[in-house]
């Protein structure tokens, strides 16, 4: 981008500054003024010619203000349309090939009064490049003819995602079929009321809303399996609960996410502060969860409770910080997952479950009890993957059977198969045991079923010696692959 001296900077990771005639004055958005950003350059540093596209999306602020700025966006002095192919020669010697690029907003001279003290806070761009038809090899210069763009996130705001959003919005990537992620960067966000029901389904209480109706409902039709992806990022969700007394019966925990069933879900370097339930609108027709819900390089002051929301749950690079649950101490599980089902009557079995599958990579854990997935193998054979993480976790005062172990697999029942990969892990000193589980009864049981197998990274069969749940005596019990 070209600063305020007139020289060209790089702006990756920079935020844009409205540019003002007298400077130090404070942008006041008034009904005729235009303001611009400032000039940004599309620079080819490379020995292949390519091609290019800009998304310009995520104007961020107050939503009811953009709508009545007129925007205004020109490459190399001419009228540019969203989305439009452009393409820049090769570097030759020092020469480069750039275009400019010139954003400005205008707001309409009809507005009201209606948006004083309303402000846009910046704006995102995205350069998608890819290999253009120039160079040739031995026969032409069409041999990259299909080189496709990357995916192109469609960057949007919190108050966007929650009030504007349509799925008619979001682009389709032409090359996979699917929509463009959506990309929210989340800031600091603290839990407010929701009061979301339709059909005695949705939330009530203090909780974090993302998403609205306008991208899921009740009875509305699910989307395929990926179809679309949202990514949460850099940022902090602090709920308003500190603790809870059972898992049956939370209050005021809900991460609320009302977008499309069989939606991939993404939070990236985001902290979460409290407890936390991450919940959905199942009850589309058919009943769906979630394709995937991700949390890579997160931070937990708190604990993850409740039904898993998607069939498939990734944890990856986050950590797990000690926290004591200040209603009931005893469940102070960092993560207490449950597979779960919209319908507990005849034939439930074989409805719609979640926690298919549970990767847990790369993490550190430090807390007083274990890491607990439940009623895992519901009408599925579950696939767990738990790999290279570091566990820390001591006894609480007052202890009288052992419940400081690192990991809690729990089986639906005694048909309940699933296969873990299990290597690279590492217990400390004060760990009693990497896995656990109750024997005999309980939604936290380990029961070997027929077609269960215990795996090392490289598909080796492998036994762990674990420790029965609420043991007095040190008592241990093998998990194996039985066949």
């Amino acid at each position: 981008m070209k600063d305020a001296a007139g020289q060209w900077v790089s702006a990756e990771g920079k935020t844009l500054n409205w540019v003002k005639a007298a400077a130090g004055e404070q942008v006041l958005w008034e009904p005729g003024c235009t303001y611009t950003l400032p000039e940004l350059r599309v620079v080819n540093n490379g020995n292949l010619a390519l091609k290019y596209k800009l998304v310009i999306s995520g104007i961020r602020g107050d939503a009811e203000l953009n709508n009545v700025i007129d925007w205004a966006v020109t490459l190399d002095g001419a009228a540019y349309a969203l989305g439009e192919e452009h393409h820049l020669a090769a570097k030759n010697g020092e020469t480069v090939d750039a275009d400019v690029l010139t954003i400005s907003g205008k707001m309409q001279e009809s507005a009201g009064n209606d948006y004083m003290n309303k402000s846009i806070d910046g704006i995102a761009i995205t350069v998608v490049a890819a290999q253009d038809t120039v160079e040739s090899d031995s026969f032409n210069n069409t041999y990259d003819a299909n080189a496709q763009y990357p995916a192109m996130p469609y960057v949007t705001s919190h108050e966007a995602l929650n009030t504007n959003l349509t799925l008619a919005d979001i682009p389709t990537n032409e090359a996979t079929g699917k929509h463009d992620p959506v990309e929210v960067a989340l800031g600091n966000t603290d839990a407010g009321d929701i009061a979301y029901s339709e059909h005695s389904s949705g939330y009530t209480g203090k909780g974090v809303m993302l998403g609205s109706t306008k991208l899921n409902s009740y009875a509305a039709a699910p989307a395929k399996a990926g179809e679309y992806t949202f990514v949460f990022k850099n940022g902090t969700i602090n709920s308003a609960a500190t603790g809870y007394s059972s898992i049956d019966n939370l209050k005021d925990t809900s991460v609320y996410m009302l977008v499309p069933g069989n939606s991939d879900v993404v939070f990236e370097n985001m902290t979460f502060n409290g407890v936390v339930s991450f919940d959905i609108q199942m009850y589309t027709s058919p009943w769906s969860y979630l394709h995937s819900i991700t949390f890579k390089n997160c931070t937990f002051n708190g604990i993850v409770v409740g039904s898993c929301p998607a069939e498939k749950a990734i944890f990856d690079g986050c950590t797990f910080n000690n926290y004591t649950n200040a209603i009931y101490a005893n469940n102070s599980n960092p993560i207490w997952w449950r597979a779960g089902t919209g319908y507990w009557g005849t034939g439930a079995d074989e409805s719609v479950h979640s926690l298919k599958e549970f990767t847990f990579v790369n993490n550190k854990v430090t807390s007083t009890r274990p890491v607990k997935i439940e009623r895992i193998g519901w009408n599925c054979t579950a696939g767990i993957t738990i790999l290279d993480n570091t566990f820390d976790i001591s006894k609480q005062a007052g202890d009288s059977e052992t419940k400081n172990m690192a990991i809690n697999i729990g089986q639906r029942d005694n048909t309940s198969k699933f296969i873990l990969t299990d290597d690279g892990n590492t217990i400390s000193a004060g760990t009693a045991s990497l896995y656990t589980a109750a024997l005999g009864s309980g939604s936290n049981q380990y029961v070997a079923v027929y077609g269960s197998k215990v795996l090392d990274r490289n598909g080796n069969d492998k036994v762990i010696t674990a420790m029965v749940w609420k043991t007095t005596t040190g008592e241990t019990f093998d998990m194996k692959t039985i066949d």
